[in-house]
């Protein structure tokens, strides 16, 4: 496939993750009316985040069977049929209940679209090029999750929060049309399901989400939890390594030129997801500013993101990952610093600046990250490369959110026994989490310094 052929496949797909992107982070500027309306509080409320990324992230672990096992054209228009119907039971939800169901089915359809778009540009773009097409696939994925709170905070102070379901129930109905005309058939090849690996995954996603909201909140349940994920977790491993048909060939795991990477991806998507969650908290609930200014203020930070996520790209390309990942990670490092020191003295200014930091340090590293690691894989290992890249950064997108929020909520109970405002006590929470991501990022920078450096090396040995 080439010419305007591919171009219309690759918009479809690419313009498809960018609304699973989207999707991930539609509820986070409704969480403070749902909230309200429903009356539940923030930890469960964040289930609405968290639920979604279980669900998509166990997906995403089946997409190396399904995109060896079925066609193209079947697996996308089965992935715009879980997001439509998702979208229209959340536009109609009556109650938290049936708003959390219809979260896990618009997951359903994210799980697929991401690693569909992922695999398929790996599989029709020249390898010599695969930064500049990768980093468009991964400015979606970021760029998605990233301007949901810009368009969502203006539909919930001008709508209501039902509204928010409108925009993926519009969209996805206008590629599915366009998808009839552009998605052909690639690729099929006999595979196997491992259901056993699959309730595996399962029970180790929902425990550790579920440990790290209640780490800080009830330490003896949460530590009970975390016990049975991390078991959960290696009986998980030890049957990839032992089944005649793994969910995930781990495989690629045993290269030291890219497991790194997959490191750096998650730790980088910790940082953004968290961000995109807590950040709207903060703005709303300590600084008291609407869901539509709260989503204006990230406005420009979402654009350098976009805008940082394309120039990786091409840097990476041109110059490969030194200096580009440390220099991102540390940005996002001094950015979430920031937010720690700062945040308590409630001034949206050092809080923009901050949030820009974070942002656009994260559009350096997130796709390039993927990229070298992907690169370094041969073609028969890329439906696993992809799975596994993706599989961390879902997981990431779990446990960023349940474990800040879960120090936000512990922080701001803290301060409201002690007589703070509502405000302040938000604000005291956020800072707290800020400080954990703090040190999170500085790890990233660390790693991704030792690993640019022995990429260095590597192109060197090479060239000789």
């Amino acid at each position: 496939m080439q010419g305007k052929p591919l171009v219309m496949l690759l918009v479809v797909l690419y313009a498809s993750a960018f609304l699973a992107g989207f999707n991930e982070n539609l509820v986070n500027m409704a969480l403070v009316s749902v909230m309200g309306e429903y009356g539940v509080d923030s930890v469960a409320a964040q289930w609405l985040v968290t639920g979604y990324m279980i669900v998509a992230t166990i997906m995403v672990m089946c997409m190396a069977f399904f995109y060896r096992r079925f066609k193209l054209r079947p697996l996308y228009f089965s992935a715009a049929a879980f997001t439509l119907v998702g979208s229209l039971m959340g536009l109609l939800a009556p109650n938290f209940e049936l708003l959390m169901a219809a979260r896990l089915v618009q997951a359903v359809g994210s799980g697929i679209f991401i690693p569909l778009m992922m695999n398929t540009v790996l599989a029709v773009t020249p390898k010599e090029k695969m930064g500049t097409f990768m980093s468009i696939g991964g400015c979606m994925i970021t760029f998605g999750p990233a301007l949901a709170p810009v368009v969502c905070g203006a539909q919930v102070t001008t709508f209501g929060w039902h509204s928010i379901f409108a925009v993926p129930v519009i969209a996805m109905a206008v590629l599915a049309v366009l998808a009839i005309f552009s998605v052909k058939n690639l690729g099929f090849s006999p595979a196997h399901l491992d259901i056993p690996s699959v309730v595996l995954s399962a029970v180790f996603l929902s425990l550790l989400s579920f440990g790290l909201v209640e780490l800080t909140i009830d330490t003896p349940l949460a530590v009970g939890a975390l016990v049975v994920a991390v078991a959960s977790a290696a009986l998980f491993v030890w049957r990839q390594l032992r089944c005649e048909h793994p969910l995930i060939d781990l495989s690629p795991m045993k290269s030291r030129a890219f497991w790194p990477s997959v490191v750096l991806t998650t730790v980088a998507m910790m940082g953004s997801f968290s961000c995109s969650v807590l950040l709207p908290l903060y703005l709303e609930s300590g600084t008291g500013l609407t869901a539509f200014m709260a989503g204006m203020v990230m406005l420009i930070p979402v654009l350098a993101n976009a805008g940082t996520t394309l120039l990786g790209g091409r840097i990476m390309d041109a110059r490969g990952e030194w200096p580009l990942l440390p220099a991102g990670f540390a940005a996002i490092a001094i950015g979430f610093a920031l937010m720690a020191s700062l945040a308590p003295t409630l001034s949206l200014p050092a809080v923009f600046v901050a949030a820009l930091l974070v942002m656009g340090g994260t559009g350096f590293v997130f796709s390039p990250s993927q990229t070298a690691g992907l690169r370094t894989l041969p073609p028969e290992m890329n439906p696993f490369g992809v799975a596994i890249s993706t599989t961390f950064v879902q997981i990431a997108a779990c446990i960023g959110p349940s474990l800040y929020t879960g120090i936000l909520s512990t922080g701001q109970a803290s301060a409201l026994a002690a007589g703070a405002s509502a405000g302040l006590a938000t604000a005291q929470g956020f800072a707290e989490a800020m400080v954990v991501a703090t040190c999170v990022a500085a790890f990233g920078c660390a790693l991704a310094l030792a690993y640019s450096r022995a990429a260095v090396k590597r192109a060197a040995l090479k060239e000789r």
